[in-house]
């Protein structure tokens, strides 16, 4: 279908292959920055998301969660949260104030 053929096309678009993965990457150690002055400890994640660990998880994802930020919480691992890469200023600088 149309997804398909969008798909298809972008992915051979080498220059658009390499200016995402820029951005990704650039995205992603800009999370990582501020999730760490958070006092937050990285502990995975991949170029479109991080796993964090905090004493503060469940505190922090009911903060998040009333500023209208979604983060994944772990039941088997209440201590940690995962984070998507925010979608665009707006939701860097709601983010920012969230975890602030």
């Amino acid at each position: 279908g149309p997804a398909v053929a969008i798909g298809e096309k972008a992915l051979a678009d080498d220059q658009w292959k390499r200016r995402t993965l820029e951005r990704l990457a650039a995205d992603a150690k800009r999370l990582d920055e501020m999730l760490a002055k958070a006092d937050l400890e990285i502990v995975g994640g991949t170029p479109l998301y991080r796993l964090t660990r905090s004493q503060d998880a469940g505190d922090m994802f009911n903060r998040l969660g009333r500023a209208g930020i979604l983060v994944r919480r772990f039941t088997e691992e209440p201590m940690w949260l995962r984070w998507g890469l925010p979608a665009n200023e707006d939701a860097w600088r709601r983010l920012q104030n969230a975890i602030a």
